[in-house]
């Protein structure tokens, strides 16, 4: 298994490689990662591959070939990050960095390799790029980015580089989950770097979540900070303060927050004033068993539903991630308002021990 800087030399070697024949896309990394053969050094071929990926692959090959995916698709790649855990928000040299430039629509259009970190600013070696130009540029280069970053994926490198936590960008990081994340690992959760773990309590039937026990029995065991959340079926106050009792019943050996879920649609139909008062009998027969608790919304909902006095008054956790969610936080949709201290910035996120996607949440303050 190679090193970080096994990778690194092997990318440095190739800078200044250019394409022949000109804008081919095609000469030594995709007869070499396709097998065509070539004649002259001229692919046999007239299939034209972009090569940046190709590239990629072609580097980590020279060392292990099952270290990242065989494919010249950037896209194809990303995704094979994200789906076996190791897509991140924040570089780390050695990383696969993915771009994406405002010539087409697709999540990611082009990748590079980390070759140094320096502020806000990383270092990188790519292929199929020049100085001054994210177009076809022809030859491979060492460049400096700082914006048009999707994100990065991280390769298993050799164990005498062990990898930060995936989570490493000063935020206290965590996971809401349900039964729909089935089994899961939670040493593994912990040695990501995820701190906390809010769980679902009571479904629409009114029984437990059937994954409950077993995930509160792990938390404790691996000593996460516990809350809960409780989605609002409740359309008249009764009805809010039974899913109360049944959510204290269920934690009342240990006892944490609760977030009050809103944004079912058949209850925001009641309007603003409706809404307020099935989340205060809620809130309220919590506050009357010991138990804080606050607001989950979404943005629509925080804007349109939510009153002026339940923002004044109580804690929201917010749901906002961007249409394209590869799981990754994006800082300009950070939910800035009032009470707002937690964040879930993604629906789509990978987690080491998790084989699904899990929702990825941070405390804000």
């Amino acid at each position: 298994m190679p090193t970080v800087q096994d990778i690194i030399n092997t990318a440095l070697g190739e800078v200044g490689v250019t394409e022949y024949p000109p804008n081919s896309n095609n000469v030594k990394y995709n007869t070499a990662f396709y097998g065509h053969p070539v004649q002259d050094g001229v692919p046999t071929k007239k299939d034209k591959y972009p090569w940046c990926c190709a590239g990629v692959w072609w580097v980590f090959a020279q060392h292990d070939p099952c270290l990242v995916k065989k494919t010249a698709s950037c896209q194809d790649l990303g995704t094979w990050f994200n789906t076996n855990g190791r897509w991140h928000s924040n570089p780390q040299i050695g990383d696969v960095v993915f771009f994406k430039f405002n010539t087409n629509d697709r999540w990611t259009n082009h990748v590079g390799i980390v070759k140094d970190i320096k502020g806000s600013m990383i270092e990188t070696i790519e292929f199929n790029t020049s100085v001054s130009s994210d177009d076809n540029g022809g030859a491979v280069m060492v460049r400096q980015r700082s914006s048009n970053i999707v994100g990065y994926g991280r390769p298993a490198y050799d164990s005498d580089e062990p990898l930060m936590s995936q989570f490493d960008d000063g935020y206290v990081h965590g996971i809401d989950i349900s039964k729909f994340q089935g089994k899961i690992d939670f040493e593994k959760v912990k040695e990501a770097g995820i701190e906390f773990v809010w769980l679902r309590t009571i479904i629409e039937d009114l029984s437990v979540d059937p994954m409950f026990d077993t995930y509160l029995a792990e938390c404790l065991k691996y000593d996460f900070h516990i809350n809960y959340y409780k989605y609002c079926y409740a359309k008249t106050h009764d009805e809010a303060r039974r899913e109360a009792d049944l959510t204290i019943n269920l934690i009342k050996d240990h006892k944490k927050f609760v977030w009050y879920d809103m944004e079912n649609t058949a209850v925001a139909a009641l309007g603003k004033d409706a809404i307020e008062g099935i989340v205060l009998s809620f809130i309220g027969e919590c506050k009357e068993a010991g138990i804080e608790a606050g607001i989950y919304c979404n943005k629509v909902w925080y804007e349109n539903y939510i009153s002026d006095y339940l923002k004044d008054h109580f804690k929201f956790w917010i749901a906002r991630y961007p249409k394209e969610d590869h799981g990754q936080l994006r800082e300009d949709l950070k939910p800035a308002w009032k009470n707002v201290v937690a964040w879930q910035y993604s629906s789509k996120g990978r987690v080491p021990g998790i084989t699904t996607n899990v929702d990825l949440d941070v405390i804000l303050r």
